[in-house]
């Protein structure tokens, strides 16, 4: 209780070593003995540490998100609570987003059942500030707590309904975010039914403009052909490979190749089908250009023949849309 005031002071030295060293003091000290410091000091301490989460060096950060949670864990979470949702209104960003990075902490410390309800009844508040930094926390805390988001998906499914289709593009790109952490969670704990939902909302938005909501969502459909699989992206992408607008098949194949480096092997059972190209004879051929009909019935007189009998103009062994473009 002596040691810990005296060590305040020393968090604002310039010297990053300094800085390092003191924080994970502080960090051991509320590991193995906070019952012996007061909760008001472990309260200033925690306000000095969320300045710490904007240093330069990683390690400083990384020493800070460890002491920051054995502090949370060591005083409850509810305090710290108050405080760092009444730290999403203010306008500095960058403290803003270390305010989130703590949210995520103090829900894996103290178990996001601690942060979530909290979270939710506060991305009700109509200010764009406080809706981006609960949406953000969600997309750290998913990412920190990993396989024990399966059971809180279904608690944000509607949430991240809402901002996945929200006007601003910030909202999408933040929630398109949350949902590739989450879907990389949830892998195998068979919660397929809410991730295949998400995978509805998220899939509109691969024809934005902008570099990083693109980039989010591409990522965010990365995490759900983890999950999900593949296959059931591959009948998304299907429908748009040979569309007659340009700019929508660039987009499609764009993830048709993603899709194809990283699961080639996956997609082969669902590569659509197609029949060999008989050759027709000069008869055959002058009845097609008459009528569909006649054609069809020529090709399917063709099939229907012994195999020495026919002519295979192209035999499509592997099918034609296993192709890098």
């Amino acid at each position: 209780k002596d040691l810990v005031p005296r060590l305040t002071p020393i968090l604002k030295n310039q010297n990053e070593r300094v800085q390092e060293n003191a924080i994970d003091l502080i960090g051991r000290i509320a590991d193995r003995g906070a019952q012996f410091v007061s909760a008001r000091e472990w309260m200033r301490i925690c306000f000095e540490l969320i300045e710490m989460l904007r240093a330069k060096k990683k390690s400083i950060r990384r020493a800070s998100v460890s002491t920051f949670g054995f502090i949370a864990k060591a005083i409850g979470p509810s305090d710290i609570l108050h405080v760092l949702l009444g730290n999403l209104r203010v306008q500095d960003r960058t403290m803003r987003v270390c305010t989130t990075v703590s949210l995520a902490i103090v829900a894996e410390s103290c178990g996001p059942f601690t942060v979530l309800p909290a979270l939710l009844n506060e991305y009700r508040v109509p200010d764009i500030n406080v809706q981006n930094g609960c949406l953000k926390a969600l997309s750290f805390m998913f990412e920190y707590i990993g396989p024990m988001s399966k059971d809180y998906i279904y608690a944000v499914v509607t949430l991240l309904e809402d901002a996945l289709t929200d006007r601003d593009p910030v909202h999408r790109q933040t929630a398109c975010t949350a949902v590739k952490h989450l879907a990389l969670g949830v892998h195998g704990a068979g919660c397929e039914d809410a991730l295949q939902h998400l995978l509805n909302f998220v899939w509109p938005n691969i024809f934005e403009s902008s570099p990083h909501v693109i980039g989010a969502v591409f990522e965010a459909i990365e995490g759900l052909r983890v999950s999900l699989g593949p296959q059931r992206v591959f009948l998304y992408v299907l429908q748009g490979l040979f569309h007659p607008s340009r700019k929508v098949r660039e987009v499609y194949w764009k993830v048709y190749n993603n899709l194809y480096v990283y699961s080639e092997h996956a997609l082969v059972p669902v590569f659509p089908q197609l029949e060999d190209d008989f050759e027709l004879d000069m008869e055959q051929r002058a009845s097609g250009k008459l009528r569909l009909g006649a054609r069809k019935k020529a090709v399917l007189k063709a099939i229907a023949s012994p195999p020495e009998q026919r002519t295979v103009r192209n035999s499509y062994r592997r099918t034609h849309l296993d192709l890098f473009v």
